[in-house]
């Protein structure tokens, strides 16, 4: 394998010289329009910002995503598209931050009776924020989310470009922001090699974990507990977190993508099945996944690996933790609720899992953070108990989660979609660290659970190949 490879955005092929024309030209010309507008915006009153907005593309003609995010100077891009395309979320910058559930209270103000769409904020919350930080996960901040300063966002086939203002946004910034994604370049994608480092701690250690969960469910100290490892891969010269997420979703289709980065070099992203829950208005939805079969080599295969997954009253049991921890979070503030009556498989390009939707609608007054409150960490991600599940996995796992298997999309006004942070990685320059989890339950065998992890890990292996 060459040591570096240069690949081209476009087609997906790798070539000695792959230059990729990342800035239509209307986008261009959208940027310099904002730039003016945001020039002639007086001063924001505290308490709250302002949407500036053009429309962005033609109907059914949305721009490349990936190639406007790498036009921007790296270190705070911020990408989220959900499973099914209907929306796609990028963004260069931070206007404001808030706490989520306190992102509500920065009121979005109207600029000469000009009616705008409701603000969306990028929400990255930890798996478990009572757990102190290790130094990798310290760039992320804590708790909160983020109102982008820059704004591209595709709804249906609608497509804006924005820009927000609010009391102390930096402005000189926004502008030279706005100023670099006003000048289109080619780009050339240069995708280092990628080489595996180490497993974290190894099966040994894994096992010496999955022996003590199997303890505390025998001793009646939790129903489930849901391990995670790790595995560290190096790369030949500094990653793109935007090349990498490219090259990730090209391999899995079905899936929420998202990237959030700490600064120049650093990055979390992945490609996640699990939604945590969805709001349009007063609807919400969510869906219990758990439970794992790797795909068969062909058709045959892939449909027996399904079946036994189906029969798998191992697996039905691990699933049922989760659809009685949804049913129960999302009852207590639903009018009403839905679920399906039996689970189906949701394939991935990988593995497959069982999964059972649920369907709510919610009573007045109940907010997005409501919902993630009542939400995570489901058993999917934590155990049962997920209290004391959560507890445990304090002492048995030997690093901080981060935000690996927390809540990450984006929330407005009118409707939010948040998924589960798994199948993902952290970035720093050239090293890649991949996180994969199982969950444990009565009928568990270490060897097992760490080959289902492997499995999970393919699309980073890919990666390598």
């Amino acid at each position: 394998m060459l040591p570096y490879a240069v690949r081209s955005m476009s087609t997906g092929s790798t070539s000695r010289l792959a230059p990729h024309d990342g800035a239509p030209g209307s986008l261009a010309r959208h940027a310099r329009e904002l730039a003016q507008r945001v020039r002639m915006v007086g001063e924001v009153r505290p308490g709250t910002f302002v949407r500036l907005e053009t429309a962005a593309g033609a109907v059914g003609e949305a721009p490349d995503f990936f190639a406007w995010l790498r036009l921007a100077p790296p270190g705070a891009r911020r990408y989220f598209r959900d499973r099914s395309t209907k929306l796609e979320f990028a963004s260069v910058g931070v206007a404001a931050t808030a706490a989520f559930g306190a992102h509500a209270e920065l009121e979005q103000v109207a600029i000469g009776g000009v009616d705008t769409r409701a603000a969306a904020w990028f929400v990255a919350l930890p798996f478990d924020p009572a757990r102190a930080r290790d130094a990798a996960w310290e760039p992320y901040g804590g708790v909160g989310c983020a109102l982008p300063a820059i704004e591209l966002r595709r709804e249906q086939e609608t497509t804006t470009l924005a820009v927000h203002l609010a009391h102390d946004t930096d402005r000189a910034q926004v502008l030279a922001d706005l100023e670099v994604l006003a000048s289109p370049r080619d780009v050339c994608v240069i995708e280092p090699a990628l080489v595996r480092d180490s497993d974290g701690g190894g099966e040994a250690e894994w096992t010496q974990a999955v022996q003590s969960g199997l303890a505390k469910i025998r001793s009646g100290a939790l129903r489930k507990v849901v391990l995670a490892r790790t595995r560290r891969y190096v790369a030949s010269g500094a990653l793109d977190p935007v090349a990498v997420l490219s090259r990730l979703s090209a391999r899995e289709s079905r899936g929420f993508r998202f990237l959030l980065e700490a600064g120049a070099g650093r990055a979390f992203l992945g490609v996640t099945p699990e939604r945590l829950v969805s709001r349009s208005g007063r609807i919400a939805r969510s869906e219990a996944v758990a439970g794992t079969r790797p795909r068969g080599v062909d058709g045959v295969a892939d449909r027996l690996l399904g079946e036994s997954l189906l029969a798998s009253a191992k697996d039905r049991r691990e699933q049922e933790f989760v659809v009685e921890r949804v049913r129960e979070a999302l009852a207590s503030c639903a009018a009403s609720l839905r679920l399906d009556p039996e689970p189906r498989l949701l394939r991935l390009a990988y593995v497959q899992h069982l999964a059972t939707r649920v369907h709510a609608d919610l009573r007045a007054g109940t907010t997005d953070a409501d919902l993630v409150r009542l939400l995570h960490p489901t058993p999917a991600v934590a155990g049962a108990p997920v209290a004391d599940a959560i507890v445990a996995l304090r002492e048995f796992e030997p690093f901080d989660r981060g935000l690996y298997a927390g809540p990450i999309g984006v929330a407005s006004r009118d409707g939010a979609e948040i998924a589960v942070a798994i199948r993902s990685a952290r970035i720093e320059g050239d090293t890649l660290t991949a996180f994969a989890g199982a969950g444990i339950v009565e009928g568990s065998d270490p060897a097992e659970e760490w080959r289902e992890t492997g499995h999970k890990l393919l699309a980073f292996e890919r990666l390598a190949t």
